[in-house]
C-alpha cells in the first residue's frame, strides 16, 4: 500500500498471478498415483498465456487478462513471469536439496519483488538482487508461519533433503513432516535457511529498492518466531513495523 497507485495496481495483478500458480502446486489426493501431471498442465497453460498474451482474451480469465495487459504495456517482461512459473514447477516436481531450494525461492517470490522494483524504476543490479532476497525471505517466513496447513494441503515446498534428514523416504507424503518431533526439526532448519536469504540491513540506499523491500520487514519478524496456524491475523507489532519502514523508506 506504500507503492505509488499505478505500481500498486500492477503489483496486485502479480499477487493474483502468483496465487493462481500456487494452486497448481496443491496436488490431489491421488497424487501418489498420478504424480504432478495435473499441476504441470495448469502451469503450462500459464506459460502459453505469457508467451502469447492474445490468448488471454479467448481464455476469459480475469487474472490472465490482467497479466496479458501488463505484458502488452511493457510493465513486466515475459522472461520474469516465466521464471516464477518455472519456480513453481520446481516445487511441484520436488526440490532435491537446500541449494536448489534457495534458488527456487529467488527465482519465484524473489522475482516477484524484483518485478515490483523494476516497475518503480530500479535498474541497479545489486539493488535488484537485494530486493529479490527480501522477497525470497518473505516467502520463507510465510512458509514458517503456515507450514502445518501448507503440508496438509498436499504441497511439498521443502527439499527432499529435509525429508531424509528426519528419517523419511525422499518421496514421502508432505504431511509426514508434521508427525512426532519432526515439526521442531523442520521449522528450525527452515528458519535458518530463511534467515540466510535476508539482505544485509542498510545495503540498499535507493528509494525505489527500499519500497520494494518492505516485505523484508515482515520476513525478519516471521523468521524470529515459531510457526503459526494458517489464517492467524498479524498483530499490531507487525503492522506498526511495516508502517514505520514504509513511511521512512517512502521519503525522497
Amino acid at each position: 500500500m506504500f507503492l505509488p497507485p499505478e505500481v500498486r495496481a500492477a503489483a496486485f495483478v502479480l499477487i493474483a498471478f502468483n496465487y493462481e500458480l500456487s494452486r497448481a502446486t496443491v496436488l490431489p489426493v491421488s497424487a501418489p498415483v498420478t504424480g504432478p501431471m495435473a499441476g504441470l498442465i495448469r502451469l503450462q497453460w500459464w506459460r502459453d498465456i505469457i508467451t502469447a498474451p492474445d490468448r488471454a482474451t479467448q481464455a476469459r480469465h480475469d487474472v490472465a487478462t490482467a497479466v496479458a495487459a501488463l505484458l502488452r504495456d511493457g510493465r513486466v517482461a515475459a522472461e520474469s513471469l516465466l521464471s516464477v512459473v518455472d519456480a513453481r514447477e520446481t516445487e511441484l516436481c520436488r526440490v532435491p536439496d537446500w541449494a536448489a531450494w534457495r534458488q527456487m525461492m529467488l527465482d519465484g517470490p524473489g522475482m516477484m519483488q524484483r518485478m515490483v522494483a523494476q516497475m518503480l524504476g530500479e535498474d541497479d543490479g545489486p539493488a535488484l538482487d537485494a530486493v529479490a532476497q527480501a522477497g525470497a525471505a518473505f516467502a520463507a517466513g510465510g512458509l514458517l508461519r503456515h507450514l502445518p496447513e501448507v503440508l496438509r494441503s498436499g504441497r511439498m515446498p521443502l527439499p527432499q533433503e529435509m525429508l531424509t534428514a528426519v528419517g523419511l523416504d525422499p518421496d514421502a507424503e508432505p504431511s509426514a513432516l508434521s508427525e512426532g518431533d519432526r515439526p521442531e526439526r523442520v521449522t528450525a532448519r527452515l528458519r535458518q535457511e530463511g534467515q540466510s536469504l535476508l539482505p544485509v540491513p542498510g545495503a540498499v540506499r535507493s528509494r525505489s529498492a527500499r519500497l520494494a523491500m518492505l516485505p523484508g520487514v515482515l520476513a525478519a519478524r516471521d523468521l524470529r518466531r515459531g510457526p503459526m496456524m494458517a489464517g492467524a491475523v498479524r498483530g499490531i507489532g507487525d503492522r506498526l513495523a511495516v508502517a514505520a519502514a514504509g513511511l521512512m523508506n517512502g521519503r525522497a
